[in-house]
Formats: C-alpha cells, structure tokens, sequence
C-alpha cells in the first residue's frame, strides 16, 4: 500500500463547514418555527376543554340548586331600601355563592350568613352553620371559576364600580372567568332589570338581580324581581344560555368578572348589541356599541367573551355546553318603531328566557 496514499486518507476531514452547520441550524429554526404554532394550538385546545368542562360543572350545579331550592339562582340579591338593615346597593348574595354548595364547596359555604351583606364579618353572631365570615369568605380564590385561557385567572383586584359608590365596602377579590346571562340588552334605555320604563321583564335572563320587597324608581314606579324557576324559562332550556365566558379586557382589567363581593356588572352579562363576542377588545366595543360615555363603558362592562380563537363557550340552561361564535348575530339594538322595537339577535335570543323568540343554537 502506497504510504502517501495512507496518510491522506489518515488525514481526511470529519465534521462540518461553517456553511453546513449554519443550513443545518437554519432548517432547525424553520422546523421549530412550523412547530411552534401547532404546540400553542394544541395547548390552547386542552385550555379551552378544561374551561368547557368547568361549565359543564356551572351547568349541573345550577340544575341541582334548582332541584333543591325549587329556583334557579339569583344573580345577586338586593334589600328593599326601606330595610333598615340594608340599602339598595348592598349585596347579599352572588350566584357565585349560592353554588358554592353544590360545587363540592360546603366548608367555604358554611363562612356565609345569609342576612349579612358579603363585606360584612360578622363571626360569632350567628349559628354554627352560618358563620358569618362574608369577608373571608369573599375574598377566597375559586379556581372551578376561573378557565385557564382567561389571562386574568388567579388575580386580585378593586372592582372599578368601587369606585363610584360609596355605599361598597371597597377591598379586592379575586377575579372570575365566567358570569350568569342575565338578559338581553337592547341599547334603546338602560338595562332591562335597573327600573320604571326599562324594565322589559320578557328579556329577563335565567340568573339575574332579585329584589328582596319592592322597590320605588326614580320615576316613581315600583319595580321588582323574584326568583326565577326552569319553568320561567320558556323559550326552552335547551335554547337558553345560564352561563357565558367573560375573560379579563386588557384594556380595562378592573372592568372583569369576579365571583363574589361586587356589583351586578361584574357577574353577569346583558348581552349588548355590537361586538358582544370580543368584550376583550375594548375598543371596539366602545366604538361599536352606539352609546356615548360612561354608558359605553357600562355597556360594555357587561358584555361576554374569550381569548378562545373564534369565540367563547357557553353553558345553556339544560346544562349542555356549547361553543359560540365571534361572528354570530347580535343584532342591531333599539329601532324605536316596530313590534318589537328592538332587533337582539341570534345571540340576544339565546340570553333571554321569554322573549318569544325559540332561537336554536345556529
């Protein structure tokens, strides 16, 4: 064998050129740039599964309250504001609390007193099985109320409406990523549960504001709600929603949902005309709604909506969940003229549980 043949082969390269190793990496990064988005939506769709079955849960545990008590939930409870224990915008009681016990939630249950408002403390007034430690009791984190797509899940904050009443007892609590479907709004006057002329009672939703005794309005009209019963919902159960996804807009973060302790447009939705379904998207509700300011902030403080790509879940009064599109109707809001004067569609008519309107899910 020829030794100058020998020592080339001896001293042949092994490895890679600078080229090579920098297509390599390059046909890596595209690799991982491909892959990158299918893990996300991967990860996204388990998020949103568990979301859904945590509805799913929302759903039975409203069935069962209303398999034991004979009605479905308030809302959130009012006095009268001639009780002189109480005022018109002190809350005793949130559906979030009421559900408590059928939600495997009996030990924090049992801190409620029932006759107290929830920013009381009131321990040692009461008996064993009550007792009295709203507080404590509302500012307690409740994770089966909070979906992991929700970038506000597992925070604390001041509910703005603090703000402007100085009738609440102001401390944080913890946000929420879903609330009760109170009713269908139609933009022409207020929401349909505040009082007098805009009370529509027929676009009432399935959990909404009860008023303990009956109440005078500005107008001079009395005005009041009650429990509601399944039987109340004759549109059908299976073409009602109870429970709708509100996960927290960046844009005003402290306008979110929270699951105790707050007022009535932080628990519930009244769906609004425009951009219901992208509550997230702050602006474009503002700039959608038709409302100047503050109603548009109020309007759209109640509005629903997800981080889900194409919509939000929502459990419907049968106790089934379904997945809502972005894009479904919601209608053109107050016409003035007409029978109804109103248009709330598709979406609307999913909200209301005795509007006339038997609306399937599309």
């Amino acid at each position: 064998m020829n030794l100058t043949s020998n020592r080339r082969r001896r001293g042949k390269r092994i490895g890679f050129t600078l080229v090579e190793l920098l297509v390599v990496i390059a046909i890596i990064g595209i690799l991982i740039g491909l892959l990158l988005p299918a893990v996300q939506a991967a990860r996204e769709a388990a998020r949103r599964m568990q979301c859904s079955n945590k509805m799913k849960q929302l759903g039975l545990a409203a069935l069962n309250y209303a398999d034991v008590q004979k009605t479905l939930p308030a809302g959130a409870v009012m006095r009268n504001t001639g009780d002189s224990t109480a005022s018109l915008w002190r809350w005793y009681s949130m559906w979030g609390v009421s559900l408590l016990p059928y939600l495997e939630q009996q030990q924090a249950y049992a801190m409620y007193f029932g006759a107290a408002g929830l920013a009381n403390e009131t321990k040692g007034s009461v008996n064993a099985m009550n007792q009295g430690l709203n507080k404590t009791l509302a500012r307690l984190r409740m994770p089966i109320y909070e979906c992991p797509s929700d970038p506000g899940a597992g925070q604390q904050m001041l509910p703005s409406t603090d703000d402007g009443h100085s009738n609440y007892t102001k401390f944080e609590v913890y946000t929420s990523s879903y609330r009760a479907v109170g009713g269908a709004n139609t933009g022409g006057t207020w929401w349909w549960d505040d009082n007098g002329a805009s009370n529509r009672r027929n676009l009432r939703g399935a959990i909404h504001t009860v008023h303990l005794g009956t109440v005078t309005g500005a107008d001079g009209v009395k005005y009041g709600l009650s429990f509601d019963t399944l039987a109340a919902v004759t549109d059908g159960t299976s073409n009602t929603a109870i429970f709708t996804e509100h996960h927290l807009p960046k844009e005003m973060p402290r306008r979110t949902t929270f699951w105790s302790g707050v007022a009535a447009n932080h628990i519930y939705t009244c769906s609004p005309k425009a951009a219901t379904l992208k509550s997230h998207q702050w602006q474009l509700c503002v700039d959608t709604c038709g409302l100047a300011a503050p109603q548009s902030t109020y309007f759209c403080g109640r509005s629903s909506g997800a981080y889900h790509a194409g919509g939000m879940n929502s459990t419907f009064c049968d106790g089934s969940v379904h997945f809502i599109s972005e894009n479904i109707n919601v209608g053109t809001g107050w016409k003035g003229s007409g029978n109804p004067p109103f248009d709330i569609g598709v979406w609307g008519n999913l909200c209301a549980i005795a509007d006339g309107q038997t609306t399937q899910m599309p």
